[in-house]
């Protein structure tokens, strides 16, 4: 009889063990539980030219469900002094910032101190721009029209490594009387709405952003090693420097001129950013609803749906759904993706500008989802090879554009001339620059310019002219009387 238990206990044991190796046939991306080894040497694999002599390098982070399944460092965090990437080292997270402080206001309405729906014009009724119905809800979901400050700041003159705060750029938006579009009508991101939105949890706890962010958002969810930084010269410890880079593998520092905030700069490490991933498919007690708001998703005036929440992208990768941000600023570079239904966070920090982190941070989502990720063809949209066509002839009469156009929204002048047979403009600041015609009245020229195109009234006579760049639109420039000024 013993014999015969024995055997029914050996078959069941054979039965329940098919049945497992069967389940993870078909469902292969359950549960990674420790990745094995082949997994490991492949997601390494795709970081060792990080780990090249003198080389900068970075932090990588996979978590799945509570527990990291990944994480290792590459390269320097300083070259200066040979200073190794550790998995505790900061790196600038860039716009990464913006769901935290988009968690903020989140806060502050779940608490009854303010409204998403409130009118921006309620916190700045000195702003002319605010006239115009945005809200707190445009503002989190770059639908706004807010031009961005980093172009708009450029074409004030201000080159890009200047100092830059958030008076500055709140002293800039004051003087705006015009959006890129009615608010609602279109998707333009805008990092400018974002430092509004710091000012306005500001206005309403009566702290100070930093502080209030650590006391509210950081320490409840125990990320330990994230702070707000509005002092790029403050000395931090096992702070990685981040460097831009250039030909023939030269390094060069990034000089830091970030220290506004709300819209990024705020710094963390991969442990603290996987912790907070972690909430977006197994929140913190109290904390569930709050990163469910902030997936609510946009929708323009017309009905159309944008794929931006409240800080964050939600998207869809490998067939699966994905809450992703990216973070640039100086040469740092980070990525945040987010599979929630699969429980999983990946997280890749660098501190040099051509890293291709987030390609990277897809393809270890690849490697674990056992996809390959699609290649962009560099020449897909190329005209390599063909003939241009319909190119603008060289315009006559460049007289009609000469002078110096004056624009009060940026306090700035650009003076346009003739020289060397070429319609050419200058700035203080930014030198000579050559107009390229492109159409009747239509020049494009190098950063910061953009795209100008000049105004005529009904005489014919030419009394402005409209820049418009990547994220600004139509900046009126005032052709003045005296074209002395330079």
């Amino acid at each position: 009889m013993k014999d015969v238990n024995s055997k029914h206990k050996v078959t069941g044991f054979l039965r329940i063990q098919n049945l497992i190796i069967c389940l993870m046939l078909v469902c292969p991306i359950v549960n990674f539980g420790q990745p094995s080894n082949r997994f490991k040497n492949q997601i390494d694999a795709l970081f060792m030219d990080w780990e090249l002599e003198n080389h900068p390098g970075g932090v990588v982070g996979v978590m799945q469900s509570d527990e990291v399944i990944y994480l290792n460092s590459f390269g320097n965090a300083s070259l200066e002094y040979n200073v190794p990437t550790t998995e505790a080292t900061l790196f600038n997270i860039g716009s990464i910032s913006k769901q935290f402080t988009a968690m903020g206001i989140v806060l502050l309405q779940e608490r009854g101190l303010l409204s998403i729906d409130d009118p921006v014009q309620k916190y700045f009724p000195e702003f002319q721009i605010f006239n115009k119905s945005v809200t707190i809800k445009h503002v989190l979901q770059h639908t706004s029209g807010l031009r961005d400050f980093h172009d708009l700041m450029a074409l004030a003159g201000w080159r890009g490594d200047d100092y830059r705060t958030n008076a500055d750029v709140l002293r800039l938006v004051r003087k705006q009387t015009d959006l890129n579009f009615e608010p609602g009508e279109q998707f333009m991101y805008s990092n400018t709405g974002y430092v509004v939105l710091a000012k306005i949890i500001e206005k309403v706890t009566r702290e100070d952003f930093k502080i209030w962010m650590k006391n509210n958002v950081f320490e409840p969810l125990q990320m330990h090693n994230t702070y707000v930084e509005d002092n790029y010269q403050r000395i931090v410890p096992n702070r990685a420097t981040s460097y831009y880079h250039s030909h023939d593998r030269v390094f060069e520092m990034a000089q830091g001129y970030w220290a506004y905030t709300g819209a990024g700069n705020m710094y963390s490490t991969v442990e603290d950013l996987l912790k907070w991933s972690n909430n977006f498919y197994n929140p913190k007690e109290g904390w569930g609803s709050s990163f469910g708001t902030l997936q609510t998703m946009g929708q323009l005036n017309n009905g159309t749906s944008i794929d931006y929440g409240y800080g964050i992208y939600v998207d869809e990768k490998f067939e699966k759904k994905r809450i992703q941000h990216a973070g640039v600023v100086g040469g740092y570079r980070t990525f945040l993706s987010i599979y929630p239904e699969e429980e999983l966070s990946i997280v890749v920090l660098t501190n040099f500008s051509n890293a291709p982190f987030g390609e990277k941070a897809d393809d270890i989502a690849g490697i674990l989802f056992s996809k390959t990720r699609k290649k962009n063809n560099p020449f897909s949209n190329s005209n390599v090879g063909e003939k241009k066509k319909n190119q603008p002839s060289p315009l006559l009469g460049l007289t009609d554009y000469t002078g110096t156009f004056y624009s009060p929204e940026i306090d700035t002048h650009y003076t346009f001339y003739i020289a060397d047979n070429s319609l050419k403009c200058s700035h203080v600041r930014h030198g000579e620059f050559i107009m390229e015609a492109i159409g009747k009245d239509m020049f494009k020229s190098t950063w910061p310019l953009g795209t100008i195109k000049m105004s005529r009234n009904q005489k014919g006579e030419i009394v402005g002219l409209y820049i418009s760049t990547g994220r600004v639109k139509n900046l009126w420039f005032k052709k003045i009387n005296s074209s002395s000024i330079n």
